[in-house]
């Protein structure tokens, strides 16, 4: 088990030796921000550890109402609840919405944290062939009974394999079912992907905020002028944020109903003052800084155009998680390790959501790393492949 002893970013501590880092989430380097650190260490000297109280009590703390307010300005919307850990929002989403829907589809390769909250749920749930539209509508098809209510699942991207589901051929699909809605965990996509870093669906050019701006319904936002498929989205901080814990936006009377159906506002503590203040500033930098997002592409298109020259195929997405299989586990390992020897720390992954049983490297780009760095990542590459 390897120790990471420093701030993750472009450059790293890791088990006493520096290493250039290409692992994790941080696409943006806001992790180690000054400002997102000090942020983080004044509400933890004026405000304690975290309040120590549910949220529906006196557990409501300047930095965890600021982080709401960001998030909210981040989507441009009323509202946002923000909660210890972005893991729990799909289950939290689900507590809101189970007695609106009938059945549950899900991409077979969707994140643990989405599967599992959907078992957790009284309602049936079938799976589809990974972003396959064709799929999701033989599985409607099989397996939805007249008036049945369906909600489609799925990552807006895919948290190793780094492949973006196709969300305007789903809700083309779901707009021929009257009352059907699409929850996505856009967990590695917020801050990354779209003009503003509102993630997949901006991507698509399927956001559009003044829909959800005081709706007097269930849904936190709806696409289609003539009611269509209804979206829900949650995030997280964790990831191209910077910060920590779990954002899900959409219109006041939605909000409050998502406060209301799951105990994580009632039951829960509130989250981290540090954790709270940390993803405020975050937020805050990520808004006044598009060019961040900007190098970020620029350099996942110098990798992806570097990995071509090593004749493997690549996508041209924006996405900044390569997945490489690279022959068998052993091969893998052998790469992972004789890449650690040169001072560069990628990961092989054995197993996890979306891969198969050979495991995968998954390697992570930086909007921080330089373009040295990632020649050097390239060369080495060419060198063990």
């Amino acid at each position: 088990m390897h120790v990471l002893q420093s701030p993750p970013d472009a450059v790293v501590t890791i088990d006493g030796r520096e290493y250039l880092y290409f692992v994790g989430t941080g696409y943006l380097g806001l992790q180690c921000h000054p400002e997102v650190i000090k942020a983080a260490c004044r509400a933890t000297e004026r405000y304690g550890i975290h309040s120590a109280t549910t949220r529906a009590g006196f557990g409501n703390s300047p930095p965890v109402l600021e982080a709401e307010r960001r998030a909210a300005e981040l989507f441009d919307v009323p509202a946002a609840f923000y909660f210890a850990t972005g893991y729990a929002g799909n289950a939290i989403l689900l507590a809101a919405l189970q007695d609106r829907f009938d059945v549950l589809l899900a991409d077979e390769l969707s994140h643990y944290s989405v599967l599992e909250a959907a078992r957790q749920t009284r309602l049936p749930l079938f799976t589809f062939h990974h972003r396959d539209a064709d799929d999701l509508a033989a599985a409607l098809k099989k397996n939805l009974g007249p008036g049945r209510r369906p909600l489609l699942l799925t990552d807006g991207v895919f948290s190793v394999r780094g492949t973006i589901a196709p969300l305007t051929e789903y809700r083309a699909v779901l707009n021929g079912y009257p009352g059907a809605g699409m929850l996505i965990d856009d967990a590695h996509a917020v801050g990354v992907l779209g003009r503003h870093g509102r993630g997949t669906l901006e991507h698509f050019g399927l956001f559009d905020s003044t829909m959800w701006h005081n709706r007097p319904r269930l849904c936190s936002s709806e696409f289609t002028a003539e009611g269509g498929c209804a979206t829900f989205l949650t995030a997280t901080a964790s990831k191209a944020i910077g910060g920590f814990g779990g954002i899900i936006p959409g219109s006041l009377d939605f909000i409050e109903r998502v406060k209301r159906s799951s105990h994580w506002f009632d039951g829960a503590s509130a989250p981290v003052a540090a954790a709270a203040a940390a993803t405020a500033k975050a937020i805050e930098l990520l808004m006044a800084d598009p060019d961040r997002r900007t190098r970020l592409r620029s350099n996942v298109r110098k990798f992806k155009d570097g990995l071509r020259g090593l004749g493997l195929e690549v996508d041209d997405s924006p996405v900044p998680i390569l997945c490489l299989v690279l022959g068998d586990a052993e091969n893998m390992r052998r790469i992972q390790t004789e890449l650690m020897q040169r001072g560069i720390a990628v990961a092989y992954l054995p197993a996890y959501s979306g891969l198969g049983t050979e495991g995968g490297l998954r390697i992570a780009i930086f909007a921080t790393h330089t373009e040295a760095m990632i020649e050097r990542l390239i060369n080495e590459l060419r060198r063990l492949v």
